[in-house]
């Protein structure tokens, strides 16, 4: 069974990640794309180098190698877990450090702002092509 994929929004409704995604090249967006895909089909049963943990409990990354290292922060969530997965934070590794410093804190306050209000701090994934 499919995996359904929500963005996170911010407290003025908008849609953070379809802004992140946005700004990356067409050839990113076509590898996001096609790993959030795989998400949608597989959930975490992706192979272990392509959806992994981060030192935040319940924040994971997708894994994504090109000339820049895509690594958007989710969660398995956190409404219907096991049936659906939150975008929380777009973002990048370089020298094996994340873009923006402490991206997998920042998600989790995000995923906790679902949590307390999941009508209005997230929509249905918009994909960007």
């Amino acid at each position: 069974m499919p995996f359904k994929l929500f963005d996170y929004c911010d407290a003025t409704g908008k849609n953070i990640f379809k802004f992140w995604t946005t700004d990356l090249q067409s050839q990113q967006r076509g590898k996001l794309n096609a790993k959030l895909d795989m998400l949608m089909l597989q959930g975490s049963e992706l192979f272990p180098e392509v959806l992994t943990g981060t030192d935040t409990p319940g924040i994971s990354k997708l894994r994504i190698k090109g000339n820049v290292q895509l690594r958007p922060m989710l969660c398995d969530g956190p409404i219907n877990n096991g049936k659906e997965f939150t975008l929380l934070l777009g973002a990048i590794e370089v020298g094996e450090k994340l873009k923006p410093k402490n991206a997998d804190k920042i998600a989790n306050k995000h995923k906790n702002e679902v949590k307390k209000d999941h009508h209005n701090r997230r929509v249905d994934h918009e994909r960007i092509n």
